[in-house]
């Protein structure tokens, strides 16, 4: 699949209008808290992030790697998830299922249901999002090499 690019300009303004969290582990020492998942030898923390900011540049954050992601808003009763990524190494630790989890927590009051795409050759994500309740709704095909499998899932 095709690395997906983005402008600054539409980066910025997602950081804007859409929650992110981010999963990170801390360097040294272990990061331990109320919503930590163990993991030996990494203890996981997801941290909910509104806007770029010199924080994640800098001082307090010089320990930390970012090792997962997740971005979502919501539009007329949907909550759309975008862009989960969890760094190779720390794949099937359970990250993206954390990221998910917490993503449908922050909008389950607000929604009544949650929708997201992913790339049709892509089995593992489809094996986690079925996993998670998600039920294919539609496939689309972007061009001859590439096809989007829209899933979707209710608020219960």
């Amino acid at each position: 699949m095709p690395q997906i690019e983005q402008t600054l300009e539409s980066l910025t303004a997602e950081f804007k209008n859409h929650t992110i969290l981010k999963a990170s582990v801390a360097n040294t020492p272990l990061i331990t808290n109320s919503n930590a998942i163990a993991d030996e030898p990494y203890n996981f923390k997801l941290n909910p992030m509104k806007l770029l900011d010199s924080r994640l540049r800098g001082n307090d954050e010089d320990n930390i790697t970012i090792v997962g992601s997740v971005r979502a808003y919501s539009k007329d009763g949907t909550c759309y998830i975008n862009r989960l990524v969890v760094l190779p190494e720390y794949q099937n630790k359970g990250i993206g299922k954390l990221l998910m989890a917490q993503t449908e927590e922050q909008f389950k009051n607000s929604v009544q249901r949650y929708e997201l795409f992913t790339g049709s050759r892509d089995p593992r994500n489809l094996y986690l999002y079925d996993k998670l309740g998600y039920k294919t709704f539609k496939t689309e095909k972007h061009n001859e090499e590439i096809s989007f499998v829209y899933m979707e899932k209710s608020v219960r």
